[in-house]
């Protein structure tokens, strides 16, 4: 194989191991990358929102997610989905959520600190009554702080 055919594949193989982290640590800090966009590109949704912070998703993923919600300084505090009431009331499972996406963050040392389940009644977005289950990588004090600056 001549010189620069070895370059190449060596250069393809490098990019094939390291997509997978590059991405993660891509999604560590805001904007994330395509195909993520602002939802307040969207959506009628302010680009910050006190509680919930800067939140962005693959619009493929909307409305369950995930949503990578960002702090006030731009680093990854959550990944939020949001399953309307009416799926928990129809038994509908939800298999694989997010998993290719948090096995590449915990590859990059970004593992779920806690879990917040929280009821809504409905908002921009999605509409109907749901339920928030936000996997936060940052200790709860920590969120709190950086989502309600």
């Amino acid at each position: 194989m001549p010189r620069v055919q070895h370059v190449l594949a060596i250069a393809t193989l490098s990019l094939l191991i390291l997509a997978p982290a590059a991405l993660a640590q891509s999604v560590a800090k805001a904007p994330p990358p395509a195909p993520y966009v602002a939802a307040s590109s969207i959506l009628r949704l302010p680009d910050f929102i006190s509680g919930v912070g800067s939140l962005y998703i693959d619009p493929a993923d909307a409305p369950i997610g995930p949503w990578l919600a960002y702090g006030k300084d731009g680093q990854l505090v959550d990944i939020l989905f949001m399953v309307p009431l009416r799926d928990f009331d129809a038994h509908k499972d939800f298999a694989n959520l997010g998993a290719t996406l948090l096995s590449k963050l915990s590859a990059r040392g970004l593992h779920i600190d806690h879990v917040d389940i929280t009821y809504n009644p409905g908002h921009v977005g999605m509409p109907e009554p749901h339920f928030h289950i936000r996997l936060s990588v940052l200790p709860h004090a920590e969120q709190v702080q950086d989502l309600n600056q």
